[in-house]
């Protein structure tokens, strides 16, 4: 496996396994904590949830074949927003200067899940039982870490982590379906890979099975290369446990570059993103308070247009780094809903 420049591949995240957080293995649940303290990020081991691994290749399946196709069928699909609906390549700035972004991706709304249908084309609504039960699975799963999670730090009743993501209330809970499209050899690439961002929501649970994650890590300062493992999913906290952590859980900032100047190979990727009720509310680190709703759109604007919303880099990495290089900074505790 050949990387570009002085990017290394990280040793040190932890694997931490599902089935004995499932069980309340009280030493998993310490090291589950010490992986979203020290790193904001972690391995988790699906291997012993059969039907979980067997999802992850039927959706592989489902969305190589959804991707095919020609772009003005897949914009039957777009619905202009951010978390519902096919949006194409180089709707958002990308890594390097001069570029956007280098992926397609679907999404597909926990809202949609809630009420049993989507309003989507048929070759998505002809999936919905898979994409649904793929919601279902991994929200359970990413409520349960962050159950385990708020036992471990000793929080009770509604300062739980837990308690701001209860139904009914409305979130913009998202599953995405990601391809990063290999690169024509004729020309100088312009859409590349997903610029450097820490993640809106609360808990992201990725699944790929191919090179190109970066994470700035805390320990070196450096970015490094996070390893696709079979059967392992990838968990990284975002901004809105951060913040309502007091900064005790950490928000890692990522992106997603080719490992050479070209992206090889046709990249896929799958990802749930637990976020928060739109109502919630938290202080980020400089003491504003803001919805889990406005902090989600207000990004999502800097995401479109960093240069112009965000030209210090502050919101889009979460006000964690700078540079390149991370920053230390104050955090305020959860305002009371």
């Amino acid at each position: 496996m050949a990387t570009s420049g002085s990017i290394v591949v990280s040793r040190s995240l932890p694997v931490i396994h599902l089935d004995l957080l499932r069980a309340e293995n009280d030493s998993e649940c310490k090291k589950l904590l010490n992986a979203c303290q020290t790193y904001g990020f972690l391995y988790l081991d699906l291997t012993s949830d059969s039907e979980l691994c067997k999802q992850w290749e039927d959706m592989l399946s489902v969305i190589k074949q959804y991707f095919k196709q020609p772009l003005e069928v897949k914009m039957q699909d777009a619905r202009g927003s951010d978390n519902y609906g096919y949006e194409p390549i180089g709707t958002e700035e990308g890594p390097k200067p001069k570029t956007r972004d280098g992926y397609e991706s679907l999404k597909i709304s926990r809202r949609e899940f809630l009420k049993g249908s989507t309003d989507l084309t048929t070759s998505v609504r002809s999936e919905s039982d898979l994409f649904f039960a793929f919601i279902k699975n991994a929200h359970t799963i990413t409520l349960m870490i962050l159950s385990r999670l708020s036992s471990q730090l000793g929080l009770t009743g509604s300062s739980r982590f837990e308690s701001y993501h209860t139904d009914p209330g409305p979130s913009f809970s998202t599953l995405g379906l990601l391809r990063y499209p290999k690169h024509d050899e004729a020309a100088s690439p312009t859409n590349v890979g997903h610029n450097k961002h820490t993640d809106v929501g609360s808990l992201t649970f990725l699944l790929a099975r191919q090179w190109g994650l970066q994470f700035l890590s805390p320990e070196t300062q450096r970015w490094e290369l996070v390893e696709p493992r079979p059967g392992h999913a990838i968990i990284n906290v975002g901004d809105s446990l951060r913040f309502p952590s007091g900064g005790k859980l950490a928000s890692v900032v990522h992106r997603v570059v080719p490992l050479k100047e070209r992206q090889e190979e046709d990249r896929y990727s799958i990802a749930y993103f637990l976020r928060l009720n739109d109502d919630a509310m938290f202080c980020d680190s400089t003491g504003k308070t803001w919805t889990a709703k406005g902090w989600h759109d207000f990004k999502f604007d800097v995401f479109k247009n960093p240069s112009t919303l965000d030209a210090n880099g502050q919101f889009l990495t979460g006000m964690m780094e700078e540079n390149d290089r991370l920053v230390e900074s104050g955090h305020k505790i959860l305002v009371a809903q």
